[in-house]
């Protein structure tokens, strides 16, 4: 009797690395949107007016969201941002003075280090005009490896 043996190899995927910056957004959403996204319906967020500003943006900013074959890729976290307006305030949402809790989608896309600081400028200039708050959440990370196969 004959035995075989059969060993699999492992193959090694080619590993890519790549100096980016993350580009966190802030957006308050509807509670319905933020409550048909925590449900699993991501494809609220095509029809959502709030959001529709921002997937503009990042649909028509090169820079934003490239991965080479896949291009204006972000993603979506749920959650919720809490706030005391102050006085000489104008809130979109809640009253001077008050505590304010808005259901918020947090936007991440992610731009490569080298592009050329008026581009990027030129984009978050975009993001903070299109914004609905008075004062936008919006965070631009030092830049940090992405790491990618193929």
């Amino acid at each position: 009797m004959t035995s075989t043996m059969t060993t699999q190899q492992r193959t090694h995927v080619l590993i890519r690395r790549r100096s980016a910056r993350a580009l966190k957004v802030y957006w308050p959403v509807s509670p319905q949107t933020l409550a048909l996204v925590a449900a699993g319906n991501v494809e609220v967020l095509r029809a959502d007016e709030s959001l529709a500003d921002l997937l503009r943006i990042v649909e028509t900013s090169p820079c934003l969201g490239d991965f080479g074959l896949y291009t204006d890729v972000f993603e979506v976290g749920i959650g919720a941002e809490g706030f005391t307006t102050g006085l000489g305030a104008a809130p979109t949402l809640g009253e001077v003075g008050e505590q304010t809790l808005s259901p918020t989608l947090t936007v991440t896309m992610y731009i490569d280090a080298s592009v050329a600081e008026d581009e990027l400028s030129h984009v978050l200039s975009r993001i903070v005009d299109a914004h609905p708050w008075e004062v936008p959440v919006v965070e631009l990370s030092a830049p940090v490896e992405l790491v990618t196969g193929g």
